[in-house]
């Protein structure tokens, strides 16, 4: 497949991700519900990223990719904020995803890991993006709290459709 068709295609799976995302943060924030700062923040940041993604998006003007790509660049650098960052959203807009890896006794880094996978990495990009060789050991440990069998489904596979179920 052409490099530029999987652009695009992952680029439309992101948009739709995320446009799925802040729309479940938008409902949250109109509840009106207390959030706590630093989520209040998550949701802050990852509205604008969607608003100048899907600008760029539409009107193909690269103008709009510019902070969009700088946003990017500053929250994935620091993968410890980011991975927190990224849960705290996914706290905020699927409660019971979150939930769901609380009841099964994973760890507050088991969940920052999973959440990789919630927003479409695969596993060797997860390995990648978080600089560990014990990735492998961490999907291990997680299969074996949640009864995954390793041969039974891939992990991604698994979390992505539990996102969409809870």
């Amino acid at each position: 497949m052409d490099n530029k068709v999987l652009e695009a295609e992952n680029l439309a799976h992101r948009v739709a991700t995320l446009e799925t995302e802040s729309d479940s943060l938008r409902a949250l924030i109109d509840a009106k519900e207390e959030l706590p700062g630093e989520v209040k923040d998550a949701i802050k940041v990852r509205i604008e990223m969607l608003n100048s993604l899907l600008a760029s998006y539409i009107t193909a003007n690269d103008q709009y990719e510019k902070p969009y790509d700088t946003w990017v660049r500053e929250l994935t650098d620091d993968t410890e904020a980011f991975m927190n960052s990224n849960r705290l959203a996914f706290q905020a807009s699927h409660p019971n995803f979150i939930r769901y890896f609380e009841d099964h006794g994973l760890t507050t880094e088991e969940i920052n890991y999973v959440c990789l996978y919630a927003i479409g990495l695969r596993g060797k990009e997860v390995g990648s993006y978080m600089k560990k060789r014990s990735h492998v050991n961490t999907s291990s440990a997680i299969r074996k709290k949640l009864g995954i069998d390793k041969h039974e489904t891939n992990i991604g596979i698994y979390v992505r459709k539990l996102l969409k179920s809870l």
